[in-house]
């Protein structure tokens, strides 16, 4: 496994044990979400100040982040306890061979307990449905190369099969497109992946894929009958409707109807 893959592998998993969705733990950190969730898809990968920043964060170390070591804490690090650490361990030093059953007893048992609480909290946040997966492809393609190849036999392999949980959304969808820019933010971020169900026609007001002109376009699709304009349109309100001169021309892949988690 790569260097990114590995990283990607050790933030997910720090994620869930400490209970928090991708959503959840970014409002914790300087970065947007879109950023956040390339970093654990392997997409990219972080900087080396960010990659400190995510270790600080989850009390990790550096090495353990990038995979090198399995020892979660620095070596001068884990000597280091608090006075009350200190002193426990000088009370359990003192203790006869049954008073140190009972600690380790109660010990085991607390560890029990927060590890169904973190295991719960994990569920709670990343239901797996019975840990039933599917298996889409995920196309890659940037708006300038076309779609093309969407929906083909004869892909030119810009896309990747990757596994999602298995709900009601991601089994209606027949492949996923990653998207790249900012212009459907709030709703959709540079960098996420949208489950997409192939169909002929997106009805007005609903965000489908398109092609136009050779371009491969994540927008919502606008119809005014009595001016008879067609208008693919950017939720982000920075971004200039793109207007639609010939309507033939226009081509509808799919309906986006969820994005992947």
């Amino acid at each position: 496994m790569g260097c990114c893959g590995m990283i990607a592998d050790r933030l997910r998993a720090l994620r869930k044990e400490n209970g928090l969705s991708k959503r959840a733990l970014v409002a914790k950190l300087p970065l947007n979400y879109s950023t956040y969730a390339n970093y654990e898809s392997g997409f990219r990968e972080p900087n080396s100040e960010i990659l400190q920043m995510l270790a600080r964060h989850f009390g990790v170390s550096l090495d353990y982040l990038l995979g090198v070591s399995e020892n979660r804490r620095k070596a001068d690090e884990i000597a280091i306890l608090n006075e009350s650490e200190n002193d426990h361990i000088k009370k359990y030093r003192q203790l006869d061979t049954h008073g140190r059953e009972v600690v380790d007893i109660i010990l085991d048992k607390e560890m029990e307990r927060v590890s169904f609480l973190n295991t719960r909290n994990d569920v709670l946040n990343n239901p797996t449905h019975d840990d039933k997966w599917i298996v889409l492809r995920v196309y890659n393609q940037r708006a300038s190369a076309g779609l093309g190849s969407y929906l083909s036999d004869d892909s030119d392999g810009d896309f990747e099969e990757m596994r999602f949980v298995a709900t009601q959304v991601s089994e209606r969808a027949d492949f996923c497109v990653r998207i790249k820019g900012d212009s459907m933010e709030p709703k959709i971020c540079d960098g996420d992946i949208v489950f997409v169900k192939a169909v002929p026609k997106v009805d007005p007001d609903n965000v489908g894929i398109f092609v136009y002109d050779g371009e491969a376009y994540c927008k919502r699709l606008r119809i005014d009958h009595r001016r008879e304009t067609v208008v693919l349109e950017s939720l982000n309100k920075a971004f200039a409707p793109k207007q639609i001169t010939q309507p033939e021309s226009l081509r509808t892949v799919g309906l986006v109807i969820g994005i992947a988690e």
